[in-house]
């Protein structure tokens, strides 16, 4: 019997080390003004000069995604409508969530220590949700895999995906903090 692969849910990853030094020193007094928190998450920096080749590259990467994916681009203007920086300390985590109003969401992992904090995603389908069964242990995926787990991301690590995939970042096992920046782009139509 043919099969098709219909409605995919991509992840796009990418290894950027040589950003990591430049984004930490450039971010850094967004995360000195937090306070002291399990969770810290600094204000927008999408408008931060310093961070130009970031935005930019999030920017440009983000609509070449959505034109590979056969999105009409051409009548609108796309924006970071949201790029923060977050740090999870011992137990900081974050919950299953997507973001709406938006196209293309994304994470720059800039530290992460062994046992700290990692993505998962999670199957956006409700119907199958609704009627699934369990799946069969296997450390492969399989279409019946309910959930990625990305435990392997390091610094230098980024990863853009559609801003409709539930995400999460898991808690963080140790006392060193987990940083990262998130990001997420959006669009506004163009009235000509």
């Amino acid at each position: 019997m043919e099969s098709y692969a219909y409605f995919p849910s991509l992840i796009y990853r990418e290894e950027r080390v040589e950003w990591v030094e430049k984004t930490l020193k450039h971010s850094q007094r967004y995360y000195e003004q937090m306070e002291p928190s399990v969770v810290k998450q600094t204000g927008h920096m999408a408008n931060d000069p310093d961070l130009g080749y970031l935005t930019s590259y999030f920017k440009d990467k983000g609509v070449s995604i959505l034109k590979e994916q056969g999105y009409s681009t051409d009548e609108h203007e796309f924006y970071l409508a949201g790029m923060w920086g977050q740090e999870f300390a011992c137990t900081g985590s974050n919950f299953l969530h997507v973001h709406a109003n938006s196209q293309i969401s994304g994470f720059y992992f800039l530290e992460v220590p062994e046992g700290g904090s990692y993505p998962i995603f999670d199957d956006p389908r409700a119907g199958k949700k609704m009627t699934d069964l369990w799946p069969t242990p296997s450390e492969e995926v399989t279409l019946a895999t309910p959930q990625i787990h990305f435990n392997n991301v390091q610094a230098g690590t980024m990863m853009l995906f559609n801003s409709w995939l539930p995400h999460m970042i898991t808690p963080n096992q140790v006392q060193t903090p987990t940083k990262f920046i998130h990001f997420i782009l959006s669009a506004n139509k163009r009235f000509i």
